[in-house]
């Protein structure tokens, strides 16, 4: 199923870099300075913000956050990104927050793909938005430099596997809007986090998964838990 509207996303990886900066003065800071900032000026619907839940170094990201919106530049600059947070102290103790004590990497992408369970389809979900993503990005490998093998996997094999297990929603894929590397991104959304370890092992073990992915020059997976969001809670990312 192809995506129904021209709608871009933005990903905003972010991570504590100042010491003395808490997680708690800095969630403050970008809930309520730099999240409606960043919202007003790309005239985004919806922001939702994630916590990392396999972050294995201090230099991974802390937290995620979808934007979605229609106007986005295809690269940012970090000067341009703090920019749009007003410098007021946002009841942090009159305490500017800046590149200094911040590090944000943002991306912009293009819709490719949108696919939902059957569950999902006909309202048979827990309320609320899923509580858990799985955020993939792959470069495919030299023999598939076009994405065909890849496209195929996702629309004839991988989504439907997917769908079969039972805390499963959705799935949403993009391209790079400027083409950098890594161009594809898949966003999975489900209901816990927790994956049948064997049905893992059979999704992960077919013929057409090691055509996709012997070879493939990036793969990276990462999972991140529901933590914040503004905007249309009734839009899906």
């Amino acid at each position: 199923m192809l995506a129904q509207n021209a709608t871009q996303i933005v990903l905003a990886s972010s991570r504590v870099i100042n010491p003395n900066l808490t997680e708690t003065d800095f969630n403050n800071w970008y809930n309520t300075v730099l999240l409606p900032g960043f919202m007003e000026h790309q005239n985004a619907s919806l922001g939702v913000r994630y916590r990392a839940t396999n972050r294995h170094n201090v230099s991974a990201s802390q937290y995620l956050a979808i934007y979605k919106t229609r106007s986005a530049p295809s690269s940012w600059s970090t000067e341009a990104v703090f920019s749009l947070a007003e410098r007021t102290d946002a009841g942090i103790a009159k305490r500017d927050i800046g590149p200094e004590d911040v590090a944000i990497e943002l991306s912009t992408w293009n819709p490719i793909q949108t696919f939902e369970s059957l569950r999902e389809k006909t309202g048979q979900i827990p309320p609320g938005r899923p509580k858990i993503v799985v955020v993939v990005k792959i470069e495919p490998r030299a023999e598939d430099e076009d994405g065909t093998e890849l496209e195929d996997w996702y629309r004839k094999q991988h989504l439907d596997m997917l769908s079969m297990l039972p805390n499963y929603r959705r799935s949403t894929r993009y391209r790079s809007a400027d083409g950098s590397k890594p161009r594809w991104l898949a966003i999975h959304e489900q209901d816990t986090p927790d994956i049948d370890p064997y049905a893992g092992q059979v999704m992960m073990n077919t013929e057409y998964w090691h055509k996709v992915f012997t070879g493939i020059k990036i793969f990276d997976a990462t999972h991140w838990e529901y933590y914040f969001e503004a905007g249309n809670s009734t839009e899906k990312i």
